[in-house]
């Protein structure tokens, strides 16, 4: 890696961490007269909370599309104004955009839970995958009524999706790193579904 690219990758992660960090429920919620969102409902940043606290439509819908646009659009950006494949890059500056949303620090590095900023950044990734944990997502959201439940089953079907299309590589692990943490993040939401006392909507 010479060291321009060095140069240029140092930055790109910087900004991706940065754009990832912005914490676009709560400045939601404030809209809103939400003053502060962690102190309502699960405490969490993101759409899931937003909606339970402000209802979906607009609130939750708007932050869930915004936390999303945090994953994807850094990546389209680097991809428009770089000659040349990233590859193995793009998995990378992926990674630290959903780093940024989860320990955010403008929130004392706490933050969300990833699942929107995650979904953004497999949207440009690997569309294909992204649709199965969308659709998984869906069909569970339906049927339960629960939301970290649906999260963590579209992220299950989403990172087999992504095993079962993408030849292997090193990549792999940085996805696998962006799983890992997401579901680090729902720690309490899987104690709460094994002790049957996660909240339904």
């Amino acid at each position: 890696m010479n060291e321009d690219f060095s140069h240029f990758i140092s930055i790109v992660l910087s900004l991706s961490f940065f754009i990832g960090s912005i914490p676009f429920g709560i400045l939601i919620a404030k809209f809103f007269h939400i003053k502060n969102l962690r102190e309502h409902g699960s405490g969490n940043i993101g759409a899931t909370n937003v909606s339970r606290v402000l209802g979906f439509w607009p609130a939750g819908f708007l932050t869930f599309i915004l936390d999303a646009g945090k994953g994807y659009f850094p990546l389209l950006l680097v991809h428009l104004s770089h000659k040349g494949d990233l590859g193995f890059w793009e998995w990378v500056i992926g990674l630290f955009t959903v780093l940024g949303h989860c320990f955010s620090p403008w929130l004392k590095f706490r933050g969300g839970k990833g699942v929107a900023t995650g979904l953004g950044t497999l949207l440009f990734l690997s569309p294909w995958a992204a649709l199965v944990g969308t659709l998984a997502f869906i069909l569970s959201f339906l049927n339960h009524r629960i939301g970290a439940l649906s999260s963590l089953l579209g992220l299950l079907f989403a990172s087999a999706a992504e095993l079962v299309i993408s030849p292997p590589g090193p990549h792999l692990w940085i996805g696998a790193l962006m799983v890992f943490i997401i579901v680090v993040r729902h720690e309490s939401n899987i104690d709460a579904l094994l002790s049957q006392n996660e909240k339904k909507f």
